[in-house]
């Protein structure tokens, strides 16, 4: 008697971590904008000086956040004023680099330019949206939604 013994092999694909995910997201934030101030000052004495100040404010701002992801890439429209003067893009859109999904979270990097790539964190349990970067910070909530059945405003 010859007996075989066979082992079978079964993948099972995680359908929350494996398929493509649209978010459009709502949130707030502060974003750091530069500022400068001049002051002429003269004493009593005839001495006179100009002074300048530059650094930078912090500055409250409410808007949207969309992503889109799929298995091995991603990409986000930013809030337009978190990205400085020289960034890169596309469409309004950026990369999101470095992603890493597990069943509570997604990370990643964001590449604007050269120097600034913020941080983002997506808490898959709770909907919310956390970015943190040089030219400042956003938080919100995200909820899904699939662009091919979504109901259109107008």
């Amino acid at each position: 008697m010859v007996r075989f013994t066979a082992l079978v092999l079964v993948a099972i694909s995680t359908p929350a971590l494996s398929e493509s995910l649209h978010l459009v997201c709502l949130g707030e934030g502060s974003t750091n904008q530069p500022t400068s101030s001049s002051a002429y000052l003269h004493d009593n004495s005839g001495n006179s000086a100009w002074g300048n100040i530059v650094g930078s404010r912090s500055v409250p701002f409410d808007d949207q956040v969309n992503i889109d992801l799929t298995d091995d890439s991603g990409r986000i429209r930013m809030p337009r004023v978190m990205l400085p003067i020289a960034h890169g893009g596309s469409g309004g859109w950026f990369e999101i680099r470095k992603i890493v999904k597990t069943d509570q979270e997604i990370t990643g990097s964001i590449q604007v330019n050269f120097v600034n790539s913020p941080k983002l964190r997506l808490d898959r349990i709770t909907g919310r949206i956390s970015i943190h970067g040089m030219n400042g910070d956003y938080t919100g909530e995200c909820a899904p939604y699939d662009p091919a059945t979504v109901q259109r405003k107008f």
